[in-house]
């Protein structure tokens, strides 16, 4: 769909970017049945199976289809009207990057697979206020950023791009997530303003002979980032 089809207005609508919530897993991890009954299944085991034998394998799939989530994102924001994604594997040659791209409308990168320490944290926080094991609530082992550039037609590319995403990895209730601050940026929520406008959305990457992953895609407006980085 090309962008000039598009109505930015749609951003910040609640019926054609709903917000999508799951309070649920993530994912499911097949073996941690079998791990816990390696041991006594007592408290200390849950734990040490949850974040010493969760985590590492999580880590380790998310190492296996890191390219995958790539390559399935760039494809996903490919799109008719010769606007492709420009990728930016290091951040620090963006402004390089974009020079070399004149025309660019949305650049992307991909992050590292997030590193033990956090995973274990969140697994941690995850297993106490909701259920064991934690680690299957972890929604961003996988990370990604899309910025839109600014301009009069931005609303039209974050919305293209949110479109775009949701046909490619089938977001959907149960299916993924979305908190759409484009809509409640700058509304009072209690005694404090909304989060700053972007998209937080996670998807479920599915590759083949590999278990489904989650990961998380920020889309933000090239502007709007400078001032929160800034």
């Amino acid at each position: 769909v090309c962008s000039s089809d598009l109505g930015g207005k749609k951003v910040i609508d609640n019926n054609e970017v709903p917000s999508i919530t799951s309070d649920g897993p993530q994912m499911r991890i097949k073996v941690k049945d079998k791990c816990l009954e390696l041991g006594r299944q007592s408290e200390d085991m849950k734990k040490h199976v949850d974040e010493e034998v969760l985590v590492p394998l999580i880590i380790g799939v998310a190492s296996e289809v890191l390219n995958d989530f790539k390559e399935q994102l760039g494809k996903a924001l490919s799109g008719d009207c010769g606007d492709n994604a420009v990728c930016v594997d290091d951040k620090e040659s963006v402004q390089k990057i974009l020079k070399e791209n004149q025309n660019w409308q949305r650049w992307f990168t991909v992050a590292k697979v997030k590193g033990a320490v956090r995973m274990k944290a969140k697994t941690k926080k995850y297993s106490k206020d909701k259920s064991w094991p934690g680690s299957e609530y972890l929604g961003d082992c996988l990370r990604a950023m899309i910025v839109c550039r600014g301009g009069k037609e931005s609303g039209d590319t974050i919305y293209q791009t949110w479109v775009q995403l949701k046909k490619a990895f089938g977001i959907r209730e149960d299916n993924g997530r979305l908190k759409n601050n484009f809509a409640t940026a700058g509304i009072l929520d209690g005694n404090k303003h909304q989060k700053p406008p972007d998209m937080l959305i996670n998807i479920i990457l599915n590759v083949e002979g590999c278990m489904p992953m989650p990961a998380e895609i920020q889309v933000h407006h090239e502007e709007i980032l400078e001032l929160k980085e800034s």
